[in-house]
């Protein structure tokens, strides 16, 4: 029975991230409240300090969640994808109609980077350390060369352009404007992306 307790309440945190993973990234995070959140987990209110310390914890733990769920999709893209066909399979899986129209499944810093650079110093480490996730695995796809620091360099602008480029997608109500910017946003990044070099002394 402890045992059951115990998966229960794993089950149980879960589900709350999960939940408050998706409102926040579609509503933000100052509009979602805890009473709300969760219901929608199907538990009471009473139960929150039960799984998270404050509202704060929740909320770094959600960005976490997120970020871990974003990484892993993109993962799972990549591995399906021929080798020499990734990095631009990667700009392209990012850069879509799809991502621009269901905010609350997709990149949590496309969707709340103004949010999270407001949050405390500690949950923005907390999310910073999962963040950098989606600009390592952008290095990965990097032509070979360039130090380890150039090409988490080269890769945080890349990501940069990308979510960048997102973000007006989504506040562009033209869709032809929105196909255009996400054409021009997959071409501009993958330009970036594979620049040659600079030649080292």
């Amino acid at each position: 029975m402890a045992r059951y307790k115990g998966d229960q309440k794993q089950i149980s945190r879960e589900e709350i991230l999960k939940r408050a993973a998706e409102r926040f990234r579609r509503d933000g995070v100052a509009a979602v409240g805890v009473r709300p959140l969760m219901a929608d987990a199907g538990l009471t209110h009473g139960g929150f300090y039960a799984h998270f310390a404050s509202r704060e914890d929740l909320i770094a733990a959600a960005l976490e969640h997120a970020a871990e769920s974003t990484l892993g999709y993109f993962q799972e893209v990549l591995a399906a994808a021929p080798e020499a066909e990734r990095l631009k399979v990667l700009i392209h899986s990012y850069l879509r109609v799809l991502h621009r129209d269901h905010m609350g499944l997709g990149c949590a810093v496309s969707a709340l980077g103004p949010e999270i650079a407001r949050q405390p110093e500690e949950t923005r480490q907390r999310f910073d350390v999962r963040g950098r996730g989606m600009v390592r695995l952008i290095a990965d796809q990097l032509p070979a060369g360039g130090s380890a620091e150039a090409r988490l360099d080269r890769a945080s602008l890349v990501f940069a352009q990308m979510f960048g480029v997102l973000q007006l997608a989504r506040i562009e109500t033209d869709p032809q404007v929105v196909e255009r910017l996400i054409k021009g946003g997959r071409a501009a990044a993958l330009s970036l992306a594979t620049q040659p070099w600079p030649e080292t002394a």
